[in-house]
């Protein structure tokens, strides 16, 4: 929250959506209504446990919130609660963004602990959207691979997503701890990853130490299990149209991959 207000370029309003927080959340966030009321506003929801289906549709909750409140702004962050940010994160995006008008989503590089993220699309935490995407799109799904379905939302659309590399920001707590990464084998297949890629992707965390052998197997098994069938809605499929984008993309990354291989594997006569 500190790091989220003092930044560069301040935000119009931070709205925290504590989903039934039951430690000392509720008091911290008491301090930051009393002291700024006009720049934090918090959306109280009961205790109903943890549950990793409802921060899309929390996310969903804190953009209504905004609207009807009247609040207008160009572009909107989506934070978890975990991450701090240097001063001019924002001001870095929201520059990159606004010198580059076809890119619509937008985020630094993450962090966790001593390690980088290895990623090359903007995360989910410390995003920046355009507001006229979001607008055009509607809101978040409310199914597994939320965040990768508006990147590749906005590459079917002809827009642009970025990571800007040169500003970092961290994340305190190790990603998919609490869902042990299952979830995001299942968005995979939701989002109609080539099961090719689906298994390079989750060997390369592993050897990249992204994710643990653990974590890896979890992933794999929640993208089997969700290519068997379920009826859980939580990880049907998306939109025939944005997987066969998303298969069309990820084929292309392979031939390249294979081609790149093949053209520089030494020759041994």
């Amino acid at each position: 929250m500190e790091s989220l207000l003092k930044q560069t370029v301040a935000p119009k309003r931070v709205i925290v959506v504590d989903d039934g927080s039951n430690d000392a959340t509720p008091q911290i966030l008491s301090h930051f209504t009393r002291t700024q009321p006009s720049n934090v506003q918090v959306v109280s929801l009961p205790d109903r446990g943890y549950d990793i289906r409802r921060v899309p549709a929390n996310i969903n909750r804190a953009w209504k919130t905004a609207v009807e409140d009247g609040l207008e702004t160009d572009y909107f962050m989506i934070s978890g609660d975990d991450c701090v940010y240097p001063s001019n994160y924002a001001e870095t995006v929201l520059n990159t963004m606004s010198r580059e008008p076809t890119t619509v989503v937008a985020s630094g590089q993450l962090v966790s602990g001593d390690r980088q993220s290895e990623e090359h699309s903007p995360s989910g935490s410390g995003r920046m959207v355009k507001s006229s995407f979001w607008l055009e799109i509607g809101e978040y799904p409310v199914r597994a691979g939320w965040e990768t379905w508006l990147l590749y939302k906005a590459r079917e659309k002809g827009q642009r997503v970025k990571l800007i590399g040169e500003v970092r920001f961290e994340h305190m707590r190790r990603r998919g701890a609490k869902h042990q990464l299952t979830y995001w084998g299942a968005a995979m297949h939701g989002l109609g990853y080539h099961p090719l890629y689906a298994v390079g992707r989750i060997a390369k965390n592993v050897v990249t130490r992204t994710t643990t052998v653990r974590g890896a197997v979890n992933m794999l098994r929640g993208y089997t299990q969700a290519c068997l069938g379920s009826a859980d809605p939580f990880i049907r499929p998306y939109d025939s149209s944005l997987r066969r984008f998303v298969r069309e993309n990820q084929v292309l990354s392979i031939v390249r991959a294979a081609s790149s291989v093949l053209r520089f594997q030494p020759v041994s006569l």
